[in-house]
């Protein structure tokens, strides 16, 4: 059970800290000069100092080229007792500028429109919107009007935020991250395994990873512009993108989401040639199927066939296969050659239709509570809950085993690849060797050993609440072992996909057994992660069906 505690003014600074000296304790080897000397310069300064350099620094300011900008008569920190003798403090340390000379129009931004308008030399319209008036002030000029709302006050401009970022890097393995998680885990809200953080493990091994790593998160802030922008645009920014570093699989991922996101939008400016290029350097789906698809739209169906051939052989993923059977089917029955490319079978999975009464309650809790009436047994909404949590606690040990990169810090919920192919493929072996020695025995005795020492703990697969022990114990006694096996099967092979699309409810007729049942309301319709757990359903066997609701 997590507790809530109360924070102290204070807990932010802590928290930076901590992951200062993290960094600095296990990479210390790897940081340049400058890190060094930022994170000396930091750690010389008095406590209001660097109170307000964090605060700063976790702070949105205006940007410009002296830095990001704030303006000292808008900071407003309670437990910062002399915010100017901080800012002259930070300012001898270099990590802060006073009143920096920049041009007008980066500090614009900084002021109000109320301001803006008493700046200007000229009466303009009120209801001109901010972008307009910022216009139309740096037209008629400002520069008076500005020197008169800077004399009342002192702006701020951070210096070395650079080098933060890569201290974020090394700590959370991304820069979407930030010292939130370090509030949730201090409020109570999250728990985290206590799994090993080997020096051996480290998953950045020298500066270069770290540098395209950062690279690539600098091409990632100009995609956006890019991305609006014409074909050269897209195409120089392809062209900056780091080559990547051989054994580092999580800059290979967001290099290859990147160039799919460049590749998507030259295809859809029409520039098939060069967006086939892009495709071609990525190594996840969906980049064959966009290249069959582009090969089809310039009339190369050899080309696009051989790609459909190229992913039947060897598919990255079920919807890759899934695509490739059904488009080669279409392209080949085109040219009067299906017999080549026989038309994918689709499953049809037993359905009914019932009537209820509406109600403002869900639609699968009216059903589960319609089916426990007729089998005089339990139903129970769990939806992708039941069959993960059961794996979650099945397999917790290997989940937070000692594995190269899987690990930053100590406040994961889940190592850094869980999401992607690479889970499965770097803990194989442990995983295959888990599965094989699967029997009802080893599977309580794991289950019940991981729900009694690790409650509360994080876990991706593991939703506590919806795993009451009446529930966890007659699934275990009701679903075959067998079962259990194909299903972990299954959503360990493509967990990013799998582990999501399973039916709703799971049902335990007093006769004995058990089934799934997907349930779909008035006007809804199976997904195609769904129609593909329903397909493999029928393939092992597992007990299931499609309820269709309609309202009386």
């Amino acid at each position: 059970m997590t507790v809530a505690v109360e924070l102290p003014a204070d807990y932010y600074l802590t928290n930076f800290l901590t992951l200062m000296k993290f960094v600095t304790a296990r990479y210390k080897s790897l940081l340049s000069a400058g890190e060094d000397q930022f994170y000396e310069r930091f750690m010389s300064l008095g406590i209001s100092g660097q109170k307000l350099y964090v605060r700063l620094l976790s702070r949105k300011g205006a940007p410009s080229s002296a830095g990001a900008l704030f303006r000292l008569s808008k900071l407003q920190y309670a437990e910062i007792e002399d915010l100017e003798h901080a800012c002259r403090e930070l300012e001898v340390s270099g990590l802060l500028r006073l009143n920096p000379q920049i041009s007008n129009q980066e500090l614009l931004p900084l002021f109000t429109k109320p301001e803006l308008f008493r700046a200007s030399n000229k009466p303009l319209p009120k209801a001109l919107k901010r972008a307009d008036l910022i216009a139309a002030l740096m037209e008629h000029g400002v520069d008076s009007g500005i020197h008169k709302l800077l004399a009342a006050d002192t702006l701020l401009a951070v210096q070395h935020a650079s080098c933060f970022e890569t201290f974020k890097l090394c700590f959370f393995g991304n820069l979407n991250q930030d010292l939130t998680d370090y509030v949730l885990r201090d409020l109570g809200l999250f728990r985290y395994e206590d799994y090993p953080l080997d020096l051996q493990n480290l998953p950045f091994q020298n500066r270069e990873q770290i540098d395209q790593h950062l690279n690539y998160y600098h091409c990632l802030d100009l995609a956006e512009q890019a991305l609006t922008g014409e074909t050269s645009d897209i195409l120089t920014l392809a062209e900056q993108l780091p080559s990547g570093i051989t054994g580092d699989a999580a800059l290979h991922r967001r290099l290859d989401r990147l160039r799919l996101k460049l590749a998507r939008q030259l295809e859809r400016m029409g520039e098939l040639a060069a967006a086939d290029r892009l495709y071609k350097m990525c190594q996840r789906p969906p980049a064959r199927e966009r290249r069959a698809r582009i090969a089809i739209k310039n009339g190369d169906t050899g080309k696009g066939l051989g790609l459909c051939q190229q992913i039947l052989e060897a598919p990255l993923d079920e919807a890759e296969k899934i695509f490739a059977e059904s488009f080669g089917h279409r392209t080949a029955k085109d040219l009067d050659c299906a017999k080549e490319w026989p038309a994918p079978k689709r499953y049809r999975p037993p359905t009914e239709t019932i009537v209820l009464p509406q109600s403002p309650e869900r639609v699968e809790i009216q059903v589960a509570l319609h089916l426990e009436q007729l089998s005089e047994g339990n139903c129970y909404y769990v939806e992708n809950c039941l069959l993960n949590g059961i794996l979650g606690l099945y397999i917790w040990d290997i989940l937070f085993a000692s594995i190269p990169g899987a690990f930053f810090n100590p406040f994961q919920s889940a190592p850094s690849d869980f999401r992607t192919a690479d889970f499965y493929l770097s803990r194989r072996t442990l995983l295959d060797q888990r599965l094989a020695e699967l029997d009802k025995d080893t599977l309580r005795e794991r289950v019940w050993c991981s729900y009694r020492d690790k409650w509360g703990i994080s876990n991706p697969l593991v939703a506590w609440d919806a795993l009451p022990k009446e529930l966890v114990t007659t699934a275990m006694e009701r679903i075959p072992t067998s079962h259990w096996r194909s299903l972990f099967q299954r959503i360990l092979s493509d967990i990013a996909h799998h582990r999501n699309g399973l039916p709703d409810l799971i049902l335990f007729p007093a006769a004995g057994d058990y089934e799934l049942i997907e349930v779909k309301g008035p006007g809804d319709r199976l997904q195609q992660n769904q129609q593909r757990w329903l397909t493999f359903f029928a393939s092992q066997r597992v007990p299931h069906r499609v309820i269709h609701v309609e309202w009386l």
